[in-house]
């Protein structure tokens, strides 16, 4: 018995030798593949392969030749077998509704799971239990139509037709494309009960094939809502918004943006991050910390290495935010006067730069005012300029029954804002408060006292009240005192 030891890949591409005549075909009344046939030996190992890319060439537009070792069987899909040898025959064979290959004379083979390769070899070896001294060549020729289902984030939700050739993103396709809202990165797949998660993204920017898989009658394609977003600009290849993940990193990013151009300084990054409060820091981190996890909004910037192209990120109560070229030894006074100035709510007085090198200098930005300007600054390529906001709230706490922030009101006074907090409690007193200011230091006020932005009162307990708690001291004491006297006469 002789078997061949390789399976040529699909008909769909393969080349046929030249000058090969057909191979024998079967009639359309011949189950078993005798009644009908008109015989004609087949002359090489080739010309099925011909015969399969004749059939199937004009119905298919593949993005490449199907891989047999990942293509996947099932009811439907049509395939070619040759048995070469002293009776030869070729004959078209069809995936069963079972799952099941039905050949002549032999009997049903099980195909519905298996790959190309594996259904090849399984073909084989029963080929070999009946037949001695043939070849055998086994091909696909149509891949089956199937039916998915689309859900979530798609402009055509339900049931689409595809092909067994194509992937989870012709069939998102075919059902109206992904929303605006739609995630590329947290696709799903459920497949005989389980679900794979597919990346899109990845597949999209980076080629990756294994986040785009084939598929397989019945999958049911989610596409959920998008999650985390990061932003990186700079010195990348693709710079732009991108979907992130859970524990994805600034590296991962990077390797999305496709990393690094020519002109990138590489050493480093520029992290910008939104605070618990709604405020946005920024900070450098070095290229030994880009394994550092993103969350969510996060912006990435990356440096160029020219000198003639450095800049500044400035962010918070600036007319200007985001970079700003420097030119040749700029300062702080002169960057203020191109950055347009700032906000009304500017607190200038919580300004810093934070430094590419390392380390934050606090400044009050009234000393660096054009025109008459008493210091200035010379900024470095990649320093980072915050001007805080000043609050627009005053909080309000201690003896109070309804504790919490307030919006500032010019005209209202410290009492007024007791008062907003459901005023002093039993134990508070309003002739009892402290107010501590956005940079931490006590002042004593009066009732009637104008508080500032960002200011927090504090009511403290009457002095009746601690009297009274004195007096109840002082009377438990001397009860105490005057039990043991009396339990030491009585001894």
């Amino acid at each position: 018995m002789r078997m061949t030891g390789a399976f040529i890949v699909i008909a769909l591409l393969a080349c046929a030798a030249p000058g090969r005549s057909a191979a024998q075909t079967l009639g359309p009344r011949d189950v078993l593949g005798r009644a009908t046939a008109q015989k004609e030996e087949p002359k090489s190992s080739a010309e099925a392969a011909q015969i399969a890319a004749a059939a199937s060439a004009a119905s298919l537009y593949l993005e490449q030749a199907v891989d047999p070792s990942e293509y996947v069987l099932g009811p439907g899909d049509e395939l070619i077998v040759s048995v070469v040898g002293p009776d030869s025959r070729t004959f078209v064979a069809v995936v069963l509704p079972e799952g099941d290959v039905f050949l002549p004379e032999i009997g049903a083979v099980k195909a519905d799971g298996l790959t190309l390769d594996a259904f090849r070899a399984s073909l084989a070896e029963t080929i070999s239990r009946h037949f001695r001294n043939v070849d055998l060549y086994c091909y696909l020729k149509t891949p089956a139509r199937l039916r998915v289902f689309v859900t979530g984030e798609v402009e055509k939700p339900g049931a689409v037709e595809a092909s067994g050739v194509e992937r989870v993103t012709d069939a998102i396709a075919k059902a109206g494309g992904a929303t605006i809202s739609g995630s590329s990165r947290l696709v799903t797949v459920e497949r005989g009960g389980e679900l794979v998660g597919v990346d899109l993204q990845r597949f999209l920017k980076m080629g990756d094939f294994k986040n785009n898989p084939y598929l397989r009658s019945g999958d049911r394609i989610h596409v959920p809502p998008k999650g985390r977003y990061a932003t990186i600009f700079g010195e990348v290849k693709k710079p732009g918004w991108y979907e992130i993940l859970e524990h994805e990193t600034i590296l991962d990013l990077l390797d999305i943006a496709g990393g690094f151009t020519t002109d990138a300084l590489g050493d480093s990054v520029v992290l910008a991050r939104v605070q618990p409060n709604g405020s946005v820091r920024s900070r450098t981190v070095p290229a030994a910390s880009f394994g550092e996890t993103l969350v969510d909004k996060d912006e990435v910037g990356v440096f160029s290495r020219f000198k003639y192209r450095k800049f500044v990120y400035a962010e918070g109560a600036i007319q200007r935010t985001g970079r700003i070229y420097l030119a040749e030894n700029e300062g702080l006074a002169e960057l203020l006067v191109r950055a347009g100035g700032f906000t009304a709510d500017a607190d200038l007085a919580a300004a810093y730069v934070g430094k590419r090198s390392g380390g934050v200098i606090q400044l009050n930005l009234r000393d660096y005012l054009p025109p008459n300007a008493a210091k200035n600054l010379l900024l470095d390529d990649g320093d980072v300029l915050a001007i805080p906001r000043v609050p627009k709230t005053v909080t309000v706490g201690g003896e109070v029954n309804d504790p919490g922030e307030f919006e500032y009101m010019g005209d209202l006074t410290i009492v007024q804002y007791i008062g907003l907090a459901g005023g002093p409690t039993k134990e508070g007193s309003v002739n009892r408060v402290v107010v501590y200011s956005k940079d931490g230091s006590a002042r004593n006020v009066s009732r009637d006292d104008l508080p500032n932005r960002g200011d927090v009162i504090v009511v403290k307990r009457g002095y009746s009240r601690i009297l009274a708690d004195v007096f109840r001291g002082v009377l438990s004491a001397g009860t105490l005192v005057v039990s043991i006297l009396i339990l030491t006469t009585n001894n």
